[in-house]
């Protein structure tokens, strides 16, 4: 797929669109890379680089692009369909594109984007098929291929690294291909131990977790688990985020935003009371917390989130 024509390939694959009036999708291809160098049909290859801002109204539906999608939602929010369940679209499935969320998109097959509550700021790459198409298959299940890139990990330093380089020559290239391949691999490593809790979890640190996810509203100090476990508290934090990618509290948030998120849509208690229950008192710093995980303040997801 040449780089000249990359831009005619996607606008050739949508279905539909709409966007807001100062958006366009040329904004997806003011960097787009040279596709014929002679290892390009061997390695996986960046097609294009940007990094937009969009509003709602904002949505496409597209298929039939030979290229994989590569989404990394920075602020705000957005909502991913799939070819399985986007005709007809029950509002049930999807998956929600989070602050921190990576989402890796097999275009060849029907999907939807939509931008919720307002404004969306992402970073979009396409990247070719070669490789990726066995990442893809190794990563992702049907129905779900978003992932967590918590910053201060291996997996969000190798995106990084893939993305900083911004030289279009075979070199450069190599390079970027060299970059993709190390990220799709520490990302199967970390979603692999994720998964499997792997590499033998000491059993202080499986017990923190156990507490976490049972007992998610009680309080909790890194210098109180430090103490209890007899530990020097960066070693707590270190470990944890080993076995867990995330710091202790870092996970402990996850899960009460999580546990919030059902109170939310079940209930009819008021903010403060939610904040309460899943373990932080004071109401303004819940909703400043919900608001980071999720891209908007409880009483917007509240509202605007279909319950089933």
């Amino acid at each position: 797929m040449a780089d000249s024509c990359f831009a005619s390939e996607f606008y050739n694959s949508l279905i539909s669109s709409e966007t807001s009036s100062h958006f366009s999708f040329s904004d997806y291809f003011l960097n787009v890379y040279d596709s014929t160098h002679d290892f390009c049909d061997t390695l996986p290859l960046l097609l294009s680089k940007g990094t937009v801002s969009v509003t709602s109204p904002f949505s496409y539906e597209a298929a039939g692009l030979d290229a994989f999608c590569l989404l990394y939602t920075h602020k705000g929010a957005g909502r991913l369909f799939s070819q399985e369940n986007i005709l007809p679209p029950p509002l049930e499935n999807f998956q929600e594109l989070l602050p921190g969320t990576l989402a890796f998109i097999d275009c060849r097959k029907a999907h939807k984007l939509i931008c919720l509550h307002n404004i969306w700021e992402y970073t979009v790459c396409f990247v070719t098929t070669p490789i990726s198409t066995y990442f893809h298959q190794k990563l992702t299940l049907p129905g779900n291929c978003v992932f967590h890139l918590d910053k201060n990990t291996d997996t969000f330093s190798a995106w990084e690294h893939f993305l900083k380089i911004k030289e279009d020559d075979e070199v450069h290239s190599l390079m970027r291909s060299r970059e993709l391949i190390a990220f799709y691999t520490q990302l199967c490593l970390s979603n692999s131990q994720q998964q499997s809790g792997s590499y033998h979890v000491p059993a202080y640190i499986a017990e923190i977790k156990k507490s976490f996810d049972t007992a998610y509203q009680e309080q909790y100090s890194l210098d109180d688990l430090a103490a209890r476990y007899h530990v020097n508290k960066f070693t707590l934090v270190r470990q944890f985020s080993r076995y867990y990618l995330d710091t202790p509290l870092q996970y402990l948030n996850k899960i009460r935003m999580d546990k919030a998120k059902e109170l939310l849509l079940h209930t009819h208690e008021k903010i403060g009371a939610i904040g309460q229950a899943v373990g932080i008192d004071n109401t303004n710093h819940f909703i400043r917390l919900f608001k980071e995980k999720t891209g908007v303040s409880p009483s917007v997801y509240r509202r605007e989130t279909p319950v089933l």
